[in-house]
Parts: structure tokens; sequence; C-alpha cells
């Protein structure tokens, strides 16, 4: 009798495949790759369009909770006209209808210089933004709800009080230690003032005579190599980051985003990422593509859907959009697939992603469009786009003052 209960209760215990689909469409996309190996057919769920199609909207929706329309959108702009100036536009409202010009901080009164935003989305509420004139480059926090700002130092090495200033590559916010940093690449410049001399980098072919090899000393070779260094705006200083090996600098116009301490950009054949917490690098390979695809790829952008690291790929001869979402750093078979969508319209390139849980794209006319995700529908932003000189952030508000250091309004 009692192992007649036993077997009722195993069977009672049993869940219909069709709830145990519904149930695996809802969890995160982590959690979902831990289960796709208790049974075969879970492993293949992302070959089931009826699952795929109920995991997009779970995924979507928790993104428009997340989200819970805080999100701004940020403009740079450039006018047509020599001398070019650059102007920055804060978008908000359900269509993005309401617009607001924005004043530079201070220290970028003298807009005919370029004035760079680091990343596509705002760390805490605040930018980084770099100017560089004529090669003294200015790098300031700035939180545009508030007004304030920081100019960040340069660095000074210790040879000859050199100082060392160049444009930042990844910029990020320490929550438990409520701490804003900065890093880039550094190096001595080609000639310097004082005792020491200039040499050619390690890879020059000169280093390759038997004679140089032998003349000049260790560590003055080693001075000159290109070095990481990271800025804390608790200490208000730089200091070198040790143990790094080479690490890709992102393309001048790729796409960074941050997210969750850490930030991230594109290299050639994988994506870069930096976490603040642990001063520590690690490299992702980009999800494949066959070759013939490959040179149909217009474009690459970053972006984040619903906390996720997300990748874009503008396909030419589809006219489509690629949506990729990254479940593990470093484990090139993380990236998943997750919306294949095909504007109405022609398009050049996606150059946002997560406003509105859609893209952001230039069309063909040169003007801004959002398609979204979900409706595959897409509607015109009523701003005309320049390619060569439009950047776009993702943006949250934040009223609370900068933790350190003296700041200005």
């Amino acid at each position: 009798m009692a192992a007649a209960t036993t077997n009722k209760q195993v069977r009672s215990a049993h869940i219909h495949d069709d709830i145990a689909v519904f149930i695996l469409s809802k969890l995160p996309l982590k959690s979902l790759a831990r289960f796709t190996c208790v049974q075969k057919s879970w492993s293949l769920l992302f070959e089931n369009p009826f699952f795929v199609n109920m995991f997009h909207n779970n995924f979507l929706s928790k993104d428009d909770e997340d989200d819970d329309n805080e999100t701004r959108l940020l403009l740079k702009k450039r006018t047509n006209g020599y001398p070019f100036h650059y102007s920055l536009c804060i978008f908000s409202g359900e269509r993005l209808e309401d617009r607001v010009i924005l004043d530079w901080p201070t220290p970028f009164q003298d807009d005919v210089y370029p004035i760079e935003i680091l990343g596509s989305t705002s760390v805490n509420g605040t930018l980084c933004l770099y100017q560089d004139i004529n090669d003294e480059i200015t790098i300031v926090l700035w939180n545009p709800s508030t007004g304030e700002f920081k100019v960040i130092p340069p660095s000074v090495q210790p040879y000859d009080n050199i100082e060392l200033n160049f444009h930042p590559h990844g910029f990020g916010y320490i929550r438990d230690r409520d701490d804003y940093k900065v890093i880039r690449r550094s190096k001595y410049p080609v000639g310097f003032e004082g005792n020491w001399v200039c040499v050619p980098e390690k890879e020059n072919p000169l280093w390759e005579m038997d004679y140089l090899a032998s003349f000049w000393e260790s560590d003055v070779i080693e001075m000159y190599d290109p070095f990481w260094e990271i800025y804390s705006l608790r200490s208000n200083s730089w200091r070198k980051l040790d143990g790094v090996d080479h690490m890709p600098v992102p393309w001048k116009d790729s796409s960074r985003v941050n997210l969750n301490e850490w930030c991230h950009w594109l290299d050639k054949k994988y994506m870069v990422s930096f976490d603040f917490s642990n001063e520590m690098f690690s490299v992702t390979n980009l999800p494949p593509y066959s070759s013939n695809i490959m040179e149909e790829l217009l474009n690459r952008h970053l972006g984040v859907l619903n906390q996720c690291v997300a990748l874009v790929y503008t396909v030419a001869n589809t006219a489509s959009f690629h949506v990729w979402i990254l479940n593990e750093l470093g484990v090139e078979e993380s990236w998943a697939k997750l919306f294949v969508v095909k504007p109405s319209t022609r398009i050049i390139c996606a150059i946002g992603i997560g406003i509105k849980s859609g893209i952001l794209y230039i069309k063909r006319n040169m003007e801004l469009a959002l398609i979204d995700l979900s409706t595959q529908t897409s509607e015109d932003i009523g701003v005309e786009a320049e390619l060569a000189c439009q950047k776009i952030v993702m943006y949250k508000e934040n009223l609370l003052p900068f933790p350190f250091g003296e700041t200005n309004n």
C-alpha cells in the first residue's frame, strides 16, 4: 500500500512539458543556461519558435520594469556650417518628444573643438567628457542633473616630474566604495626633457639590430612601454595598474558600455571588459558568423538590455539587426541570439540600444528612427542624423552630489 502511495505521489509531481517551457521562458538567461543540461529538449529551446517568442516577451517586459521611465536620451550634434559647433540635447517623454538643449560644463565653453562623451551609457547619473585642444586634453566628470563637475588632473610620473595626459578609455562607479574611476593607456612622449632619451618601442624593427639591443639599458626600455593607469575620485589621483598584459584600446568611434561596475568595448575579434572592483581585464570572443555574412556586416554596436550586455550586428544583405545577449564573460558560447529584426525603412546602422526596449538607428535618408523589439515596428524620432558626428548616450538622473574631492558647479 505504501509503495502505491509513493508511486502516485511521484506521478503527481510530474510537470507537463508545456508548463515547464512556460516556466523556463520566465527565467533570467544565466539561470536558463544552467538548466539546459537537465534534458536534451531543454538544450534546444532556442530552436523552438514558440519558446523564443515567450522568452522575448518576458525578457523585454523585465527591461521595461527596470527602466521605470527614468531613462533619458542624450544626443550630441554638430552644426553643418564651418566652424563647427557641438551641442547636447536631452530627450524624454513617452515618444522622446520632450527636448532640452544642455549647456556644456564651463571647462568646455570652447565648443568649436570636439567634445567627446566616453561610452554610450551614463554611470550613476554621471558622464565622463574629454576634449583635445592642440594635444592639451581636458577630462571632466559631469552630472547634468545637478550641474556639478570635477576636472580630472593629469598623472605625474617620477621621472623628472613628467605630466602625462591622455584621453580616457573606460569609466565606472564602485557602489560599495562610493567611488568613480577612470582608466586609460598612457605612454611617455616620443621626446621629453631631462636626462632621459627617446628609444624605439619594443615592436620597432630597429630592435632587431644587435648593437641596439645591447646598447640601451632595460629599465629605460621598460619605462618607454605603454602602460595602463587608473584614476580614483576618492583619492583624486592616478596610479599605474601593475601586471596588465597588452590590452587593445577601443576604436575611436566604437561603442562602449558600463554595466554593474564593469566597462566593455569592442575590438576586431572580441569584447574587452574591465572590472573596476578587482581592477582586472578579461576578453570574450564575439559570436561567430560565416564569412559571407561578415562581408555584409555594416556595423557592430554594444548596449544594455535587461541588465545584460547586448551586441547588435547590422547586416546589409538582409537590412536587418541581429541582437545577441551575453550570459557569461569570457565564454564565447554564452552569446545567445535573441532577436533578428528588420525595419520597414532602409537602414545604415544601429547607434543605440535599450531606449524603450528598442534599437535607435540611422535610416538611409539620414534621419533617426526607433524600432520596438517586441512589436518590430518603427517610428521616426524627427531628428536629422550626421553619421560622422552622431553620439547617443543612455542617461539616468542622479541628484546626489559627488562623494569626494573638490568639485565645481
